[in-house]
């Protein structure tokens, strides 16, 4: 649990475009959850209360069976209609009946098409046979033989909260990552956690990022591999459930509209609705199958360090391997220095990126790769002696960073950052202080 929080300290590299794409998706995810939620809400669970309030379930008797017949132009609609019989407060009574549409009092409703359905409905009652009705208390002639299964209804009505506290919980992961860093927040819930064992440790240089995340990483050609900022598996693998949910409804919801009972065609309403719902999910199914095939189809980045954290003016390896079969158009790697600032301006929090260092590594155009034969290079680099080092604070951040990007033919562009720690010089170079003895002050 210890490493998992100290790998969520790690401050992810979340550009301003990435912001707003993300914060678009959340949102509309958000308001997409809410209006679904209130138009089930007002369409299927208030009736549901209000049948509730006014029906009680009661033991009836079957009498008999029979298919009513509507003609409609040049065919013919069925519906089931059961006789029943049962006694309600003292009174006995005997009505044709099956479901809510059946006893419509304006028009014939209820009916379908499909003759073979509603004759496999009216077998599967018999005469003599005893069921539960549901009678209306204020108007005991008035019963109902079937009720629709509640269990999708329920099923729906929990898709869209969780679809709804999705969007809401990424939401405000997105404002809170542009107002606060990785490490603030994940700070914050590990002294609002006590049981996860996370007690605060006092730290000679606090503003000086922890190393441990790259440092507990080993490499197979130098010291330390570094973290990649590439899609979780676990990331691509539950977007997937969720789009075939999503979709899994998003049809179903459409063929009901569109093909539902042609005696009672759906509202105007329903059907935008419907639809906007259809768009949303094919919208979810590209976006899935582009985060797939980064995830998936763009082989790994391993970058391996032969030390960490970084002193300026002292000389490095780093270690590359791009694995995958692919056309490259062009690959480049460089260590880049961001500058981040956050600062009020009347009631919004706006964080500012600005690029301040960037130093070119590799470069190499226009080869192909192969899966026995990836791509494979050792660079030595080093940073100008005075370089500023890696530093957070509440307002101010300075983040290093390894970015490996690539032009791929065909695929999508390959963009991967690998989070690194700047010391200052200084701190390798003083004596040992004896105060700080419990201190690891020189990880290597």
């Amino acid at each position: 649990m210890k490493r998992l929080l100290n790998a969520l300290q790690w401050p992810v590299f979340f550009s301003k475009k990435q912001a707003s794409v993300q914060f678009f998706l959340y949102g509309t995810l958000f308001v997409i959850g809410i209006v679904f939620f209130f138009v089930h809400f007002f369409n299927w669970v208030l009736p549901n209360w209000n049948f509730h309030r006014e029906f009680e379930q009661v033991l009836c008797t079957i009498v008999d069976t029979k298919i009513a017949e509507l003609r409609k132009e040049d065919s013919f609609l069925y519906r089931p209609e059961i006789q029943i019989q049962y006694s309600f407060r003292n009174s006995s009574y005997m009505i044709w009946t099956y479901e809510q549409a059946t006893l419509h009092p304006d028009q014939p409703r209820g009916f379908d098409s499909d003759e073979e359905s509603v004759k496999a409905i009216v077998d599967s009652y018999r005469s003599g046979q005893l069921a539960r009705c549901w009678v209306r208390i204020n108007d005991p002639t008035y019963a109902v033989l079937y009720r629709p299964p509640q269990v999708w209804g329920w099923f729906f009505l929990l898709m869209m909260l969780l679809i709804a506290g999705a969007g809401l919980a990424g939401l405000w992961l997105t404002i809170a990552r542009k107002r606060y860093s990785q490490e603030h927040l994940v700070g914050k819930w590990s002294r609002g956690l006590p049981f996860l064992g996370t007690s605060p440790q006092r730290k000679p240089f606090p503003t000086i990022p922890d190393p441990t995340v790259i440092n507990d990483s080993p490499g197979t050609h130098l010291a330390y591999r570094l973290p990649t900022s590439q899609i979780s598996v676990i990331r691509v693998i539950g977007s997937i459930l969720l789009c075939v949910f999503w979709n899994i409804i998003a049809w179903s919801v459409l063929f009901s509209v569109f093909l539902g009972n042609a005696e009672n065609p759906s509202s105007i309403v329903s059907r935008v609705l419907a639809v906007l719902f259809f768009l949303l999910g094919l919208g979810m199914i590209v976006w899935v199958i582009n985060q797939a095939l980064i995830a998936f189809g763009l082989g790994a980045t391993l970058l391996e360090l032969s030390d960490h954290p970084i002193v300026p003016g002292r000389s490095y390896r780093l270690h590359l391997m791009q694995l995958g079969a692919f056309r490259i158009n062009e690959f480049s790697v460089a260590i880049v220095c961001e500058e981040v600032a956050r600062f009020r301006q009347g009631t919004d929090t706006i964080t500012s990126h600005k690029e301040v260092f960037r130093k070119a590594l590799f470069h190499k155009t226009d080869f192909e790769t192969q899966q026995d034969t990836p791509l494979v290079e050792e660079m030595r680099f080093s940073l100008p002696f005075g370089a500023m080092h890696s530093f957070f604070t509440e307002h101010n951040e300075i983040r290093w960073k390894i970015s490996v990007q690539a032009d791929i033919a065909q695929w999508p562009n390959l963009n991967r950052d690998c989070p690194i720690i700047v010391r200052p010089s200084h701190i390798v170079a003083a004596p040992y202080p004896a105060e700080y003895d419990d201190y690891d002050l020189y990880p290597r």
